[in-house]
């Protein structure tokens, strides 16, 4: 018998679009995840005339092509979480380190089309039967990256779903065993100065150590086209060019900011979180880069005897040299 604290969601990438394959990466559950099937039901308005007053006729209203929508939240952590970032990310490398891998991963697909996944939710009812949702063809249409003020960062992907069953059965669930969480304490930021991007086995480096950051969130809009509706079935989305928003609040403890945004100076930016997870000779880490920030605002308004906080809001450019944005993990994992 399930109850309350059964709920949960898993993932796999599929090989094919919209063709379903079992789940095997399992998640925990967060609040904010959440999954919904709109059946799209048409109601014809024509009015079948000599029969008095009355409202449209039931058996001329029917369901067409549906359409899913996730919103799938996770906390970043050391272990497991590649098969998710792939495929929200849309690109990714597994590289051989001592004591486990680096996985890197970016936005900038090849062509117009992300991978797709198959994703099943398990609901369970207050009886404690299980309610099982699985959705296919599965496609990332934005991410939230968040770094909140004293606590676990984390990454919400919203996605489309082409196709969605209840008669397929619950996977077994197996999640990562003694993962790392990824925390606001572990982190380190720069900003500004001559960024050297991260590589296949090392993190970026060259910026200036900036601590003044209380929290930021970093927002991917990959310009989803999940629209198009040709006879007879749905097209699988294409992906347009990707709005990128950074946002944050910053102690007023430096000018740098102030300085940057009337200036209109660009900034590279970039957080590592390092645990004491050990990894070879080291630690597992994480590690989100930015190399061009361009600030659309930033000048602090100050109130008498407060801590003075700034708020941080710019549009991550391309810099012509480096991908928009990198998402590194260092991990005992061999594989995503």
């Amino acid at each position: 018998m399930s109850t309350s604290l059964d709920h949960r969601w898993s993932m796999v990438r599929e090989s094919t679009y919209n063709t379903p394959v079992v789940t095997n990466r399992f998640y925990p559950m967060l609040d904010e995840t959440d999954s919904n099937w709109d059946p799209r039901p048409r109601q014809s308005t024509a009015v079948q005339g000599g029969n008095g007053r009355r409202a449209d006729l039931g058996s001329r209203r029917y369901v067409t092509i549906g359409q899913g929508s996730l919103k799938l939240k996770a906390e970043l952590e050391s272990k497991a979480g590649g098969v998710l970032l792939d495929w929200a990310f849309g690109v990714s490398s597994v590289n051989v380190i001592t004591g486990g891998s680096q996985q890197v991963f970016h936005t900038q697909i090849a062509g117009t089309l992300m991978p797709s996944a198959t994703v099943q939710v398990v609901k369970v009812l207050n009886t404690g039967s299980e309610s099982v949702e699985t959705y296919s063809g599965c496609t990332a249409s934005k991410i939230t990256i968040e770094q909140p003020e004293d606590d676990i960062a984390t990454i919400l992907v919203e996605a489309d779903a082409r196709s969605f069953t209840t008669a397929t059965g619950a996977a077994t669930a197996a999640y990562a065993t003694g993962p790392t969480l990824f925390d606001h304490y572990q982190g380190a930021c720069g900003l500004g100065g001559t960024l050297t991007a991260p590589t296949t086995t090392a993190l970026a480096t060259g910026l200036t150590a900036f601590a003044d950051f209380r929290s930021w969130k970093l927002e991917i809009d990959q310009s989803l086209d999940d629209g198009r509706w040709v006879i007879g079935s749905r097209n699988q989305p294409l992906a347009g060019k990707p709005k990128i928003k950074f946002t944050g609040k910053v102690e007023y403890n430096s000018t740098t900011l102030s300085t940057a945004l009337i200036a209109g100076t660009k900034l590279p930016w970039y957080q590592t979180w390092t645990t004491t997870e050990t990894l070879g000779a080291g630690t597992t880490q994480a590690q989100l880069v930015v190399p061009q920030l361009s600030l659309t605002k930033g000048l602090p308004q100050t109130k008498g005897g407060e801590t003075t906080i700034q708020d941080l809001d710019a549009e991550v450019t391309s810099d012509g040299a480096n991908r928009d944005v990198i998402l590194v993990i260092r991990t005992t994992d061999t594989v995503l």
